[in-house]
């Protein structure tokens, strides 16, 4: 038991010893039964009350009938006062009041860099920040740091070393901090599609080629390079890492044909796990790491994944129910969605911190990943973004995960390429 629970304990039977006999009613039992202790009562009550409290705190961990409330506790990590989001238009990322979604500052990446180039943000603790954005003068990109002061303000924008990140081929697909900021790890995507590919009458695509993961060194720039040990169409959908830095955890999916620009697949034959990498490997195969966590029946849809700091709990995001043609958005995905923490160690459904049906959609953002979750560099307060609208419609959500609702956050139309806090 808990500490709670052993203090509880002890309250409850300190109080039933305190009761003094003369003033219990005697038991009533049929003559053919021994009368039972009059002491017994009040014990019985006080282990009742245990029992029932011990049963409430064991169901309340489990997926069924349960949710986690996703707001403070005590002990519990301060909401974030701002998030960091870059949008679908094009421009610098901003920094926004998580309270009233005003903007308070722009991350002052070179104006050449954001022309045509989506930046990709993530977060470490104390304010830290990364950005990468395209290196003027050079087809690759650049990683940059910077902090955000307690009034929302940028500051010690620089440069990390190390040179140019990727390609014109190659673009940042997704991007996560160590907690302690030392360490930065990139996912790659090869942007094999170019202008009228696969288009009637047109060239066909190139053959696609697999992900792979850069970890940089925050303070050198020295890097290791993590490829291999997958299929062709290959991506990273996510990035995490554990408190203490040891360990790199991703969400990839493989499938026979992604949809144009985006990281659905296009006809089914689809594969995803949560697989961990360490670090200090110095780079090696994707392949390498243990699996925490398959695809199945239970988990049909895996599209984010995100391990807590303390290494315990995946915390996920799953599809599920039948694909239909009404969802408007050709069979790609399944239509209810559902936040919700797994147990690394079982793979046993924990809790259920949100729920939502998609809704008839009409369209999926370009950007990375139509659906992004985003943790705090606590791990206790979640951001989700579901880019479901790349034209004039409604059916986009933005918010942060608070009591089994979503929290508005502006802009609440999931327009954006990628958000971090």
């Amino acid at each position: 038991m808990t500490r709670t629970e052993d203090r509880l304990t002890e309250a409850l039977t300190a109080a039933a010893r305190a009761v003094p006999e003369e003033s219990l009613r005697p038991l009533i039992a049929p003559p053919a039964r021994r009368r039972r202790p009059a002491w017994l009562a009040p014990v019985a009550a006080a282990l009742g009350i245990v029992l029932v409290v011990g049963l409430a705190l064991a169901a309340g961990t489990w997926l069924s009938g349960s949710r986690s409330s996703g707001g403070p506790a005590v002990g519990q990590a301060p909401l974030p006062r701002y998030y960091l989001v870059e949008g679908l238009q094009g421009g610098a990322p901003v920094a926004r009041s998580t309270a009233t979604g005003k903007i308070t500052a722009t991350v002052p990446v070179p104006k050449e860099a954001n022309v045509g180039v989506d930046d990709i943000l993530a977060g470490a603790r104390g304010g830290v920040f990364f950005v990468t954005a395209a290196a003027p003068g050079t087809s690759g990109e650049r990683l940059y740091r910077f902090s955000l002061t307690t009034s929302g303000q940028v500051t010690g924008f620089a440069v990390v070393p190390g040179g140019v990140l990727g390609n014109r081929n190659w673009s940042p697909d997704a991007m996560a901090a160590s907690p302690d900021g030392s360490r930065v790890a990139v996912s790659f995507a090869y942007a094999y599609a170019g202008p009228g590919c696969g288009s009637t009458g047109e060239r066909p695509c190139p053959a696609p080629r697999p992900d792979y993961i850069d970890i940089i060194d925050a303070g050198t720039g020295t890097r290791s390079v993590w490829r291999g040990g997958t299929g062709p169409a290959f991506s990273v959908a996510s990035l995490s890492w554990t408190a203490d830095g040891r360990q790199l955890v991703y969400l990839g999916q493989s499938c026979r044909r992604l949809q144009l620009n985006t990281e659905v697949c296009a006809h089914g034959g689809r594969t995803a796990e949560v697989r961990a990498l360490n670090p200090a490997a110095g780079g090696g195969r994707l392949d390498s790491g243990p699996v925490l966590l398959r695809q199945s029946a239970r988990y049909p849809y895996i599209v984010q994944a995100q391990i807590t700091p303390d290494g315990t709990t995946i915390t996920a995001v799953v599809l599920t129910g039948r694909m239909s043609s009404s969802h408007g958005i050709s069979d790609l995905v399944p239509p209810d969605l559902s936040v919700i923490q797994v147990s690394r160690a079982t793979g046993q459904p924990l809790r259920v911190l949100y729920q939502r049906n998609l809704g008839r959609t009409t369209d999926i953002n370009t950007g990375p990943d139509f659906l992004q979750l985003s943790q705090d560099g606590a791990g206790q307060h979640w951001l989700l973004n579901g880019g479901l609208c790349a034209g004039h419609c409604t059916d986009g959500f933005n918010g942060w995960l608070r009591d089994g609702q979503l929290v508005p956050l502006s802009p609440v139309n999931g327009r954006e390429v990628d958000q971090a806090w």
